[in-house]
């Protein structure tokens, strides 16, 4: 009995090595074959259909109700498996957060497994962008999540940023790419504060308008050396001083059509999108508010995403910039925003 007993404990240690060792041969394979386990890619996924954009793939989350575009191209950036993927993971610029699950079936993808998203030398390269997005910010409902920065102290009524979209930065654009067209310069990756990227020789004239448009350039925290070594530096059209002199003048552009006055008359109120949405129309011309992509948190807007045509020239008509860009109108608003205004509220 005691020698039955002792080989029954013997056989139970032997099966249970047995079952590890079978576990991790399958994990392995698994990692190896690709058969159940994601990996990064790289690449595009063209959309042949309007497909739900998850959150989780398998929980089917997707609570901004966020959509891929037919005919548009998002970057590729992981897969569900090596072999056969059956979802692919995109960046969607519009969605929060911007990385979606789409299933295959959705469009045709251009893909290479194993690498890092947006990580090609194609979306490293300078002058290769079809497109330029207009980031303007409206200041106060930025500092309400960011009010340990200098730019944020500034509470003053009459300030230029209290009455009028800033400016965030003039990112060229590459549809293959998504979001990753960026980095084409000498500096690869953003260090640990802006101030650390290298200073910015700019033209006195440049440098006073920009401080205008861009708090953070006034108050020293940098923002400007960040949008150059990041964005900048993927356009050949411009010189730096030619680069921001362009994005002080289409900022300037937006708000002296009327923009910044609307924003101003309704400090502390609630918009419509449909009435935001008419005045675009208004000023600029019929369907072009299709062009501008709305970000809204807590119920505050805080950016305005403008999509403009490839070729800009200083001066040229904001409107012109605007239309045929063969985007759709974009927001997470809800389909009203509040105008927040300049100081903290407790």
């Amino acid at each position: 009995m005691i020698h039955s007993l002792i080989f029954i404990h013997k056989w139970a240690i032997h099966m249970t090595r047995m079952m590890k060792l079978i576990a991790v041969m399958l994990a392995t394979y698994v990692v190896s074959t690709g058969v159940l386990a994601s990996a990064p890619a790289d690449g595009t996924l063209t959309a042949t259909r309007s497909c739900e954009a998850y959150i989780s793939k398998n929980k089917r989350t997707n609570p901004d109700h966020a959509k891929i575009v037919v005919g548009q191209s998002y970057a590729v950036i992981e897969v569900n498996k090596v072999d056969n993927p059956s979802w692919y993971r995109l960046n969607i610029p519009f969605a929060d957060p911007q990385a979606r699950w789409v299933a295959d079936y959705c469009g045709v993808v251009d893909v290479q497994i194993g690498k890092n998203g947006g990580g090609s030398n194609e979306c490293s390269t300078p002058g290769l962008g079809d497109s330029y997005v207009l980031a303007l910010s409206w200041q106060p409902s930025f500092c309400e999540t960011h009010r340990h920065k200098p730019e944020c102290q500034v509470e003053d009524k009459k300030s230029y940023q209290a009455r009028n979209f800033t400016l965030h930065g003039l990112w060229p654009n590459k549809r293959g790419c998504g979001i990753k067209y960026e980095f084409c310069g000498e500096v690869r990756s953003k260090p640990g504060d802006f101030c650390d990227y290298p200073a910015l020789t700019l033209f006195t004239e440049v440098r006073n308008n920009l401080k205008q448009v861009m708090p953070s350039a006034a108050a020293g925290s940098c923002l400007q050396r960040h949008e150059w070594f990041k964005h900048g530096t993927c356009q050949t059209q411009w010189s730096i001083d030619e680069y921001f002199d362009i994005a002080v003048d289409l900022t300037k552009q937006f708000n002296e059509s009327g923009m910044g006055y609307f924003m101003s008359r309704n400090v502390g109120e609630i918009v419509a999108e449909d009435e935001f949405i008419k005045r675009i129309d208004c000023t600029h011309g019929l369907n072009t508010h299709k062009a501008f992509e709305l970000k809204c948190k807590d119920g505050n807007l805080v950016d305005v995403y403008i999509h403009l045509t490839e070729n800009i020239n200083k001066k040229e008509n904001f409107g012109d910039l605007v239309r045929n860009t063969g985007r759709e109108f974009k927001s997470n608003c809800g389909g009203s925003f509040k105008v927040d205004p300049i100081g903290f509220i407790n």
